[in-house]
């Protein structure tokens, strides 16, 4: 997606903002990332937002909070694993082994804590979404799933698969989550990377509810 394209994607955002009376909170949230973000990872937050609601129209939840949350979950994706290790780690952030070993995980959590100490942000939904964006949790919030998702199909998306979960985010969301969220089990498993708890709690927590069954490995 070229830059242009993704202003008039972000441009969603915008609107139901304003709409609700949130247009100055998007616009400084906006700049914010603009300064912050290398641009192609820019793009890729305003592709969030579209993607998000859009699917906060079909599936429900607040339409807002998904495009404030879309807009900066990746808040704290330039800094270096040692850099979010150590804050993580100064803040109590870090909740899984796996975070430690793959800091990466990690600018989830330190975009949350970001967001509410220097973004000017406390909505425990959109924390939520920014948090949990990568490894996913337990009974979500059905923003924070969106997000989640979002985050995976957005439009600059291109790897093998995308196109199934564009389909599955188009009809089931907890679907496309199972989905996803199982086909990143297969990638660690094949690298031989820890699994995330909070992805396994996830699983489960979907799986449960369609009466189905999956057993992680040890």
């Amino acid at each position: 997606m070229m830059q242009d394209e993704a202003e008039k994607a972000g441009g969603e955002g915008a609107l139901v903002c304003r709409l609700a009376g949130a247009g100055d909170q998007w616009e400084n949230l906006k700049d914010r990332m603009e300064h912050t973000l290398k641009p192609r990872r820019f793009t890729h937050s305003l592709g969030v937002v579209e993607e998000a609601v859009a699917m906060g129209r079909r599936f429900g939840g607040d339409l807002v909070k998904l495009a404030l949350a879309g807009l900066v979950h990746d808040g704290a994706k330039e800094y270096s694993a040692g850099e979010l290790l150590a804050l993580a780690e100064a803040e109590s952030l870090i909740t899984d082994p796996a975070e430690r070993e793959n800091p990466s995980l990690l600018h989830g959590p330190v975009g949350a804590w970001l967001a509410q100490q220097e973004w000017g942000i406390s909505d425990p939904v959109i924390l939520e979404s920014i948090r949990l964006h990568t490894t996913a949790g337990a009974e979500m919030s059905i923003e924070a799933c969106i997000v989640f998702m979002a985050d995976l199909i957005e439009p600059g998306r291109t790897y093998d698969g995308v196109e199934l979960l564009r389909r599955l985010c188009g009809e089931d969301l907890r679907a496309a989550m199972i989905e996803a969220i199982t086909r990143t089990f297969a990638y660690l498993e094949q690298k031989e990377l820890p699994l995330h708890g909070g992805s396994t709690r996830c699983l489960n927590w979907l799986i449960k509810e369609r009466g189905m069954e999956w057993r992680a490995r040890n």
